[in-house]
């Protein structure tokens, strides 16, 4: 079982602590936020264009394809009532990729961990503690 620990450190300011490795996450300043950090939305599209980027990197390891110059972008649009994303859009750079490869690029990328969340989301459930 994963586990992160999210403490409020101020205005906007949250710091997020797993396996004691720590990240910044805040609002912009146009939000009213001091911008020390990712928002929330940019550590979820950071996280998911890793772990595409994980899967990939690994499936060039195992068949000897080179992973230099390797870029996963992540894009998203925002839908309203409930506000959420409503399109994420990635975009994986693998310069020198053999044509034969690309089809099994597709599925590597395409059954990372974090998309077959979103493909089969979870229950999340929501406790408030005094």
């Amino acid at each position: 079982m994963g586990e992160v620990s999210v403490k409020h450190e101020g205005g906007t300011a949250f710091t997020a602590e797993s396996r004691g490795h720590t990240v910044r996450i805040d609002q912009p300043q146009d939000d009213d936020g001091g911008d020390s950090g990712m928002t929330p939305p940019e550590l979820f599209a950071s996280a998911l264009a890793a772990c595409v980027g994980h899967y990939v990197a690994k499936y060039c390891a195992r068949t000897g394809i080179a992973t230099e110059g390797l870029i996963v972008e992540c894009g998203w649009n925002t839908e309203e009532q409930p506000y959420r994303i409503g399109e994420i859009n990635m975009k994986v750079d693998l310069p020198g990729l053999p044509d034969k490869r690309m089809a099994a690029i597709e599925r590597v990328a395409a059954s990372c961990m974090l998309h077959a969340t979103l493909e089969h989301a979870p229950y999340v459930t929501i406790s408030i503690n005094q």
